[in-house]
């Protein structure tokens, strides 16, 4: 009853802030304003961010490969890249599970069983939220307007603070991450295998890949804003913490299919400390075109390497 309600909600705020952000969109952009931007270095800085952005199937299949091999499942990179790269467009369905139905289904094909899946992508998800906190934090504290806002004093407490969060975190991660299970997956919650997770090394290995998947992202959103408004002055820290917190908040709206709606409208409420709203608005929408051209390649990629992969079966 708790989850159709959790769900309900979120699928309530999802459609809200849809709404809501493509209103104030076209309230504040004009066709004459979106006109003036359709330049050859608008549209490259588009394509860059686009394919920095791919860069996550293959960065997050090598974190995926770690984990699995660190329980004994052991796959080649290609193939988990494969399976993701091709599951991808499936978080832009409503209540953002079909990715992970077909994530688990083509798995399950390729000889992964359940509990390993289960336990690995478990892992993945809370690894990849604390990575977006580290590194949406890091960028919120070390952007123009954050470092105005704080004593220099503070500054130096900042980085060990943080390396300490993270090692208590992979500290607790063994002992807690059961308990999540049987609170979230209580099937597999009482499995032996929910004592045999990845070990500390694994996780900090793939803790680092998700922290440079959002700096990837975070250079692709700054070197667009680049090429789109090449007059103004643009803060790479405020960028970077921009997308991995909002990426926060539209994880936890289910209701939104990748996030669409949430992400912009905290997106626009941390650029337009530093932005015009309409430069803001032009980068997030901008940046919203990269990700879908970016997934739409990650899937083209893979589906290419499917064929190959097909063929060299065939033919062995």
């Amino acid at each position: 009853m708790l989850k159709k309600i959790y769900r309900f909600l979120g699928l309530l705020i999802g459609l809200v802030a849809v709404v809501a952000f493509i209103g104030y969109t076209v309230k504040t952009l004009t066709i004459a304003d979106i006109s003036h931007y359709i330049t050859a270095p608008a549209i490259g800085g588009i394509v860059v961010a686009a394919l920095l952005y791919a860069t996550i199937i293959p960065v997050s299949a090598w974190a995926w490969k770690n984990m699995l091999a660190d329980i004994g499942c052991h796959h080649s990179w290609y193939e988990l890249s494969m399976i993701m790269g091709l599951t991808q467009m499936a978080k832009y369905l409503p209540g953002n599970v079909g990715q992970h139905i077909g994530r688990a289904a083509m798995s399950m094909t390729r000889g992964i069983a359940i509990q390993p899946f289960l336990l690995t992508v478990f892992s993945e998800t809370l690894l990849a939220l604390l990575a977006a906190l580290v590194i949406g934090m890091t960028g919120a504290f070390f952007s123009h307007a954050g470092l105005a806002s704080f004593a220099s004093g503070h500054q130096t407490i900042f980085i060990p603070a943080l390396v300490g969060l993270l090692i208590i975190a992979l500290l607790l991660y063994r002992p807690v991450v059961p308990r999540l299970l049987k609170r979230f997956a209580p099937a597999y919650g009482n499995s032996s295998l929910a004592g045999l997770l990845p070990h500390s090394f694994t996780l900090l290995r793939a803790l680092a890949a998700y922290c440079l998947n959002y700096v990837m992202i975070g250079l692709g959103i700054f070197l667009m804003a680049t090429a789109l408004l090449p007059e103004a002055k643009h803060d790479f820290m405020l960028l970077l913490a921009s997308f991995s917190l909002a990426w926060v908040a539209g994880f936890f709206t289910p209701g939104a299919p990748a996030g669409l709606g949430v992400r912009e409208v905290i997106m626009l409420g941390m650029l337009s400390a530093s932005y015009p709203e309409s430069n803001a608005l032009l980068i997030i929408v901008c940046f919203r075109l990269a990700t879908i051209l970016g997934d739409s390649l990650c899937f083209l990629t893979a589906y290419i390497m499917l064929i190959f992969s097909r063929r060299a079966a065939l033919s062995s």
